[in-house]
């Protein structure tokens, strides 16, 4: 803790700027260094003076056009519900400090963004597939607790801080029930807010539809060929009205059918998104059947070994 407690409220209420809490204590939390920032908190790495034990904090920003606060409130309930790291979801617990409401979570490793971009953006199949399969179990578990990510993104995807090999799924958000208190499933509304990242959101996204699970899979499928590819056909879209570029995303996206997205890339993948276009809106994916898929490709491939390419690259 600081000496002068005043001054420390000032500068925890002060955190619009990346780096100026680095050094400082939060509780028993001693901040370590500046991680990223999300749509509306700063993540920083600590370290327990106790334990010695380093963790994540978030610490939520209040905005103009956001609640920072009420937002990692309400994902902080998310993750106490799906917090599982067996299942890609890291443990997270909320602390107090001060006037604010903190997350904590275990410190994973690298995203999948930041991987790709060390290998020289692009990825393996062998390493696409993986991920295919990785991601599908993934959503599988968040969707069978009742939620929908709405915001799946190679950023929002990390590995493990010691084992490489372990996915996980980060920043809910923007997650939302999809089943409501009767058990029901949501009804489909056409005059929602966009909501997402625009790169990898869902056509249903775009038209301002209410989100549901399949639309979860179908960023998956973006994802997945970003990583191939090295890109989407609607990467390099510079237009500085928000607005205007988000429409020129959604004429892009939907100008291509499965088959011409997923060019060059084993049928499965075309399937994949196929079958996901073919979806109502309340229906469950067939998420088994997809990773069996995938893991039959997998095998057909007869891979010399079962490495993601960051753990050969050893980066």
């Amino acid at each position: 803790m600081y000496d002068d407690n005043n001054n420390e409220k000032e500068q925890i209420d002060e955190i619009d700027k990346a780096d100026n809490l680095v050094g400082r204590s939060i509780n028993k939390y001693k901040i370590i260094k500046y991680i990223n920032s999300g749509s509306f908190g700063n993540v920083y790495e600590v370290i327990n003076k106790k334990s010695n034990e380093f963790f994540a904090i978030k610490i939520p920003v209040i905005s103009e056009e956001r609640n920072g606060q009420k937002m990692l409130i309400d994902e902080g309930k998310i993750y106490k519900i799906l917090s599982n790291p067996s299942k890609g979801i890291p443990n997270v617990k909320m602390i107090s400090y001060y006037n604010k409401k903190l997350m904590v979570m275990d410190l994973l490793g690298a995203s999948l963004d930041t991987l790709f971009q060390k290998c020289n953006r692009r990825f393996s199949l062998q390493t696409v597939i993986k991920l295919a399969i990785d991601m599908i179990d993934i959503l599988q578990y968040i969707h069978y607790h009742g939620y929908i990510h709405r915001d799946l993104k190679p950023d929002n995807f990390t590995i493990g801080n010691q084992f490489k090999d372990k996915i996980y799924c980060i920043d809910f958000g923007l997650a939302k029930k999809y089943i409501n208190k009767s058990g029901e499933h949501i009804p489909f509304i056409d005059s929602k807010k966009f909501c997402g990242t625009a790169k990898y959101a869902s056509l249903a996204a775009h038209y301002n539809y209410e989100q549901s699970r399949k639309d979860d899979l179908e960023s998956i499928v973006y994802i997945l060929v970003y990583f191939y590819h090295g890109k989407l056909p609607w990467s390099n879209i510079k237009i500085k009205d928000k607005k205007k570029r988000y429409q020129k995303i959604k004429n892009e996206k939907e100008k291509y059918t499965a088959n011409e997205l997923c060019s060059g890339m084993p049928r499965e993948f075309i399937v994949f998104l196929d079958y996901i276009k073919t979806m109502s809106f309340d229906e469950k994916p067939p998420y088994n059947s997809f990773k069996k898929m995938f893991i039959r490709l997998y095998n057909k491939n007869n891979y010399k070994d079962n490495l993601y390419d960051w753990e050969r690259n050893n980066f």
